[in-house]
């Protein structure tokens, strides 16, 4: 399969679940990893020892994401996207200097529902926002999570001059990865340190927010399938301009396979999940402890210790636990045909997995 693949982030909690996937389905599409660390370097490269090539590198070396973009026909690009603005457009720089320039090419950009959040204040069941019927309607202002870079992949579709790109913007992420440092989602050791500091369950004021979960695995298909559509164009000769409705400017993804307040969540999810846990026998009660941001914030900020913006980034992550994002996932299926399902099957497994690390 003659296609040039740039994967960023492969290492990473979704990057790795993604990578797995287009393996499974496409075994010998070549692929070429930028990961920071020469520990996931060696990690990929024995996972994988044909059709990868692994590059040490990250988001913050525009010369070589550019260089690399510039021979890429197809960029999957998993890795975080805050604060990475100067990375993502050097790719988005790279993509469209591509020396094929009538050939298609295309970006699979990954975001966040952070964007839509209400007041963090855990009363609010918030607002639903679909990913079609909605997606002129998105909130705009730099102060929103994600919405820079998200209009940043946006403007840089240009179908005349054959660039096409695709967001996905999953909420809370549940489940297990192949990852070697991120098994669990990346939100998930904090979630669990409040749990474990406070002896069970959480919510944030009352819980009554609500909010979508994705599965793991079932995000990572929503991937391979849009690759599976952009493959049509790139090697599988089909001519027509790619379907605006599935790429372009509009071609913004929600990703959801349930919905529920957190205090549904605990009762109905996370404390069965516990219970079935031999490593949970610190599980003291079932009955949510109601805290304050604050209070959140202070045990969240445990795990950053004194690293820069530790403030910030805990801050940020409690109020994800109060505030409410919910999404419909229509573009998928109606476009792609794509099957979301339904429950968080991965979840035993992403709380076995954290339950190992403390």
């Amino acid at each position: 399969m003659t296609v040039d693949v740039l994967f960023i982030g492969a290492a990473g909690h979704i990057g790795a679940a993604v990578l797995q996937a287009l393996k499974t389905k496409f075994p010998e599409l070549p692929v070429a990893a930028i990961v920071r660390s020469h520990k996931d370097a060696q990690h990929l490269s024995d996972a994988y020892n044909e059709n990868l090539t692994v590059i040490q590198g990250s988001l913050e070396e525009c010369e070589l994401l550019e260089a690399a973009a510039s021979k890429a026909r197809l960029i999957i690009n998993c890795a975080p996207d805050v604060p990475y603005a100067e990375g993502i457009a050097a790719l988005l720089r790279g993509l469209a200097s591509h020396s094929s320039r009538a050939a298609p090419r295309f970006y699979i950009h990954t975001s966040g529902a952070a964007r839509l959040w209400d007041p963090p204040n855990g009363d609010v069941e918030g607002r639903v926002w679909d990913d079609v019927a909605d997606v002129d309607s998105l909130p705009a202002s730099a102060d929103a999570t994600h919405a820079p870079t998200d209009m940043q992949v946006a403007a840089a579709a240009s179908p005349s001059a054959g660039v096409h790109t695709a967001i996905i913007s999953p909420c809370f992420v549940i489940g297990r990865s192949p990852s070697r440092a991120h098994a669990a989602p990346i939100t998930f050791p904090h979630w669990m340190d409040v749990v474990r500091a406070v002896g069970g369950p959480f919510t944030v004021a009352s819980g009554r927010n609500v909010t979508s979960f994705v599965d793991t695995e079932v995000l990572a298909g929503l991937y391979v399938r849009l690759v599976e559509d952009a493959l049509r164009y790139v090697v599988g000769g089909v001519d027509a301009v790619p379907d605006e409705n599935v790429w372009g400017a509009r071609a913004y993804y929600f990703a959801s396979t349930l919905e529920l307040s957190m205090r549904e969540f605990n009762d109905r999810y996370l404390v069965p999940a516990l219970k079935r846990s031999a490593a949970a026998a610190w599980l003291k009660k079932e009955e949510a402890t109601e805290l304050s941001v604050d209070e959140v914030c202070k045990i969240v900020m445990g795990r950053f210790g004194d690293a820069a913006e530790a403030g910030l980034w805990s801050r940020h992550i409690a109020q994800g636990f109060g505030t409410s994002m919910r999404t419909r996932p229509t573009r998928a299926t109606k476009y792609l045909g794509f099957p979301f399902g339904e429950g968080l099957p991965g979840l035993d497994a992403a709380v076995a997995a954290m339950l190992r690390k403390i």
